[in-house]
Parts: structure tokens; sequence; C-alpha cells
């Protein structure tokens, strides 16, 4: 994802026409909704909704997010991708898509939030960690 952002950004810096950049590259913006990819994350890692809701800590209101009822924040979908087990990757693009800000090791809270991630660590065990740190919990 990273690879293919640089040479977009690159071409639209060197583009004489932006209709003509945004024709010749309009199969590499996001133009999945936030729904479709949870959906689509839900088929291919053979995970529950029940399993995510647990997972997440965030309980029934996991449903009315991936139905679309509900636009959750940026804490909820963090949790969430803690839910379904998500790499840091997944997590990136998940953000991405809701146009939310991606996680920045710049940030100490972000950064606690990719280490867990990394560690394979639960919603609960990383919520532990940001509350020894003095930081904001996601749940």
């Amino acid at each position: 994802m990273q690879t293919i952002t640089q040479k977009l950004l690159e071409g639209l810096k060197n583009a004489d026409d932006i209709k003509a950049f945004l024709d010749l590259h309009k199969q590499d913006f996001l133009s999945q909704t936030l729904t479709d990819y949870l959906n689509e994350l839900i088929n291919d890692k053979d995970v529950t909704v029940a399993k995510i809701a647990k997972g997440s800590g965030i309980g029934e209101y996991v449903y009315k997010i991936f139905s679309g009822e509900r636009r959750p924040t940026r804490d909820v979908l963090i949790s969430v991708a803690f839910g379904m087990e998500l790499s840091i990757e997944e997590t990136q693009l998940l953000l991405r898509i809701a146009k939310f800000a991606i996680l920045d090791s710049r940030e100490k809270r972000d950064s606690v939030i990719i280490y867990a991630l990394s560690h394979n660590m639960s919603v609960f065990e990383c919520d532990d960690l940001l509350n020894e740190n003095n930081l904001i919990t996601l749940i």
C-alpha cells in the first residue's frame, strides 16, 4: 500500500492534467466502503460477528457497525481490529477506508497499540498497557 501511495503522490505532483490523472488511476483509489471491507475481512478471517463482539470488548454494538447502521469512532474500529485479530497492515487499511488517521508510531498511544497488535495481544491486554502508561484506553 505504501508503494502505491508514494507512486500516486509522485505521479500527481508531476501531472499536467488532473482529469487525465484521475481517469488513468481510477482503479488505484480507495473506493470500498467500511461495511464492505469489514464483511470482506470477516469472510477472509472466517470469524463470526459474535466472536468479534466478544474479542473487541464492545459487545452488541459490533452488529450495528457490520450492518452499516452505525459509524464507529477510531477507537471502536481499533477495538474491532483486535477482535478480528487483524495485522497492523490490515488495521491501517481499515482506518484509511474509514477516513481515520492511521496508527502513527510517533504518537505514544498509537505506539502502544501498534506494539499490542504486533504481539497478538487482546484489546484487554492493550488497554492494560495503555493504562500502565497513563494513556487513554480503547474501551
